[in-house]
């Protein structure tokens, strides 16, 4: 029987190389029909066009994913294919929820102040729009901009429960909020160079390579092979925020400088989790709520249906596990889905164990133990998933040229700026 990986896998000789025609081929058509999926959200009576237009979104979104060559055939680039696929992947889910939304969409943000009753930044499930008329075709046109891209629902009615961090930028000049971010994208750029560069530091010749290999090294005794690993993880997953935020304080200005977004539009993406006491705190509101909706309305939703709390739970590290799957996939070595489905399947006993515990005690994971409990589940169940990682050659995918780096760049000005 061949496996779900072998028949979804695109090898990298088969994508077609990237250039103006084949971004026209196969990137348009994706992005074109789930912006049109995002403008007949925002208006009534458009249920039927929304289901029909479904089918032929996900399949421009799977073309897309698969088919493009965003690497320019260069190994070291390969991690853009995952960047490609995961966008993909995203946009499949988010037009999957918009099909199914049961009520138009409202922008909160261009609504009159008596129509709304609750506070737009709140992301309460309280937030209601009264006597909203149907949505202009060209205001909804518009909308779509923000919402393509805005995928947490900030200034729109649709994102359930959501908690936003606190944040003083509200309070900021435009001036001050883009040299405030533009700092922390220079702190972000040089974190990640340098926690990246250390994981692959580890070893050159195995996952330190594009080649890849795994972090387990059966030479070593047992202690020292999984003290390793484990560093190794934690490294790992340090890169993996660094350039999260990376890439969001980009967009930040970006789209504050370029489109005319307001600070306010841009609040903080994380909010503190290696502070998190549980795992229902780090994984419900301190990691980044990026893809929240998308694992609510296409994951948790429809299983909870059958299952209650518990196939809700499932359902939403099931759709996040496909994410990750997908996107280490599109590296072209298989994607390994039991290691990655393992670890999101992991999460959600973990966080499942929690409710457990608060019905059977009447306490709640939390204090010093919550954390000591928090970070040994997800650090020894992410040692797998980095593994993962290494063997399709993710860790030792360089990120920068050599002599580009930021670590090293920041090295040269600081020797300059000493020898003056």
């Amino acid at each position: 029987m061949v496996s779900l990986g072998r028949l979804l896998q695109v090898v990298p000789q088969e994508r077609v190389a990237l250039s103006a025609s084949t971004f026209a081929t196969f990137f348009l058509p994706a992005f074109v029909s789930y912006f049109a999926m995002g403008v007949l959200v925002q208006r009534k009576r458009t249920a039927m066009i929304r289901f029909a237009l479904l089918p032929v979104t996900l399949l421009c979104a799977y073309r897309a994913g698969s088919s493009l060559d965003f690497s320019f055939g260069i190994p070291n680039y390969c991690y853009l294919n995952q960047g490609l696929a995961l966008a993909m992947f995203t946009l499949a889910m988010r037009s999957t929820a918009w099909a199914f939304a049961k009520k138009p969409y409202q922008r909160i943000a261009l609504q009159p102040k008596k129509t709304f009753n609750g506070d737009p930044m709140s992301g309460s499930t309280n937030n209601q729009l009264t006597n909203v008329d149907d949505t202009p075709l060209f205001t909804a046109i518009w909308n779509a901009w923000d919402l393509s891209v805005n995928l947490r629902g900030i200034g729109w009615d649709w994102a359930e429960g959501l908690r936003i961090p606190k944040s003083s930028c509200g309070t900021k000049s435009t001036t001050g909020f883009l040299l405030s971010t533009l700092a922390k994208l220079l702190f972000y750029a040089v974190a990640f160079d340098a926690t990246s560069g250390a994981a692959r530091d580890f070893s050159p010749e195995t996952f330190g390579s594009v080649e890849g290999g795994t972090l387990f090294d059966t030479s070593l005794p047992p202690l020292t092979r999984y003290t390793r690993s484990t560093i190794i993880t934690i490294l790992s997953g340090w890169t993996a925020y660094f350039v999260i935020e990376l890439v969001y304080q980009i967009h930040a200005i970006e789209f504050v400088l370029l489109f005319g977004q307001t600070p306010s539009q841009w609040p903080p993406l994380y909010d503190a989790p290696w502070l998190s006491t549980s795992l229902t705190s780090f994984w419900g509101h301190k990691w980044h709520q990026l893809f929240r909706e998308c694992f609510i309305s296409v994951g948790a939703r429809p299983l909870s249906y059958l299952l209650g709390r518990t196939g809700g739970v499932m359902g939403a590290f099931l759709m996040s596990g496909a994410l990750h799957y997908f996107g280490l996939e599109a590296m072209g070595r298989g994607g390994h889905p039991a290691v990655v489905f393992g670890f999101f399947i992991m999460q959600a006993i973990g966080l499942i164990l929690e409710g457990m515990w608060k019905r059977y005690t009447g306490l709640r994971v939390h204090g010093f133990l919550g954390l000591l409990w928090t970070w040994l589940w997800v650090v020894f169940w992410a040692n797998f998933m980095v593994d993962a990682w290494a063997r399709v050659g993710l860790i030792g995918s360089k990120f920068f040229p050599d002599d580009y780096r930021p670590t090293v760049l920041l090295v040269h000005f600081l020797k300059h700026y000493l020898t003056l």
